[in-house]
């Protein structure tokens, strides 16, 4: 019973890795460069050995005439594209003219119970290789698949190359530290939101920060003061604190070391802005002081956050000054 209970398992399994992947691609696999329309779009290729995905939003008025900016959102821990797009990064594509894609980590396998939910966990649980040697982390390379991700929609899509942008939440916000550390050459800016340049995995893991970036490269950043998921404080056993991930940046870009310090009317959002960086970058970090774990302003399940700031609309308007130099 129990053979023929793995036998059925492994024929969903490849149907669903295989076979769907293969029809959800054909009516767009043959589309030329800049003739891509505007819709949503579930993509698939082959990365590393594995089967990889993600999600493209292409705004109403891309035409591919003109190049437009790419911005790259990365989900959390343990989630997937579908639900990260309820930050709301969609309808500002389409109100600013760029195009947003949702790339999902990758499917993972650690113990029994999950082996038991198996099919449940491919299609809806990923994560991201942010750090090295945990669990199966250092055998998937997951800035690899960015790099190649980006050179691919560059062929299929009028890509403005000097305004590429990673932005994630959480466990995406600790890979878009990465990736903006081992990216530098390509990303024009990035905006974690609730994430560390490192920390470790279990108390018996080794400490992991990301590297020092070739390149200088404006960071924005938002973290709520009460966040216990990625405590702002940091944990020693768990992870770097928001200061120090700010001040790794602030060195790096070789901004001002005092920061032009802004509180909001109700006191809750506390605004320091880190200047006259390399370049012309700058680091920014918004401290929502009673802030949680989460995406703050969200509008939609299961991110909603009522906020008094808007993490998608700050982001872009970093994102806009902020070219590639």
């Amino acid at each position: 019973m129990k053979n023929k209970i793995v036998g059925i398992c492994i024929c969903m399994l490849l149907i669903t890795t295989c076979v769907l992947p293969v029809c959800s691609t054909l009516s767009v696999s043959n589309v030329k460069k800049s003739s891509l329309s505007p819709g949503d779009y579930l993509r698939f290729m082959f990365f590393g050995m594995r089967l990889r995905s993600y999600r493209i939003h292409v705004p109403p008025s891309y035409d591919g005439s003109n190049p437009v900016p790419l911005v790259i959102v990365l989900h959390g821990f343990p989630d997937n594209a579908v639900h990260i797009q309820s930050i709301g990064m969609n309808a500002k594509a389409d109100e600013e003219e760029f195009i947003a894609m949702y790339p999902n980590g990758h499917t993972y396998w650690r113990d029994s119970d999950q082996v038991k939910s198996g099919l449940w966990n491919l299609i809806y649980f990923h994560r991201w290789g942010y750090f090295y040697n945990c669990w199966d982390f250092d055998t998937v390379d997951d800035v690899g698949f960015i790099r190649t991700l980006i050179e691919k929609l560059q062929t299929t899509l009028v890509i403005n190359s000097s305004r590429i942008y990673i932005t994630g939440l959480s466990g995406g916000a600790f890979m878009t530290y990465r990736l903006g550390a081992e990216l530098s050459d390509i990303v024009a800016a990035i905006a974690p939101v609730a994430g560390s340049i490192g920390g470790k995995w279990t108390e018996d893991s080794p400490l992991y920060i990301i590297p020092e970036p070739e390149h200088p490269l404006p960071v924005i950043v938002f973290h709520g003061m009460n966040d216990s998921a990625i405590p702002y404080n940091g944990d020693p056993n768990w992870t770097i604190s928001v200061n120090e991930s700010i001040s790794f940046w602030v060195e790096h870009d070789q901004c001002d070391s005092t920061p032009q310090i802004n509180i909001s009317e109700s006191g809750n959002i506390i605004r320091k802005t880190y200047a006259n960086g390399s370049l012309g970058t700058e680091v920014v970090l918004y401290t929502v002081v009673d802030g949680h774990h989460g995406w703050f302003g969200a509008p939609d399940w299961p991110y909603e956050y009522p906020c008094e700031i808007s993490c998608t609309d700050l982001i872009w308007e970093f994102f806009q000054s902020h070219p590639k130099l």
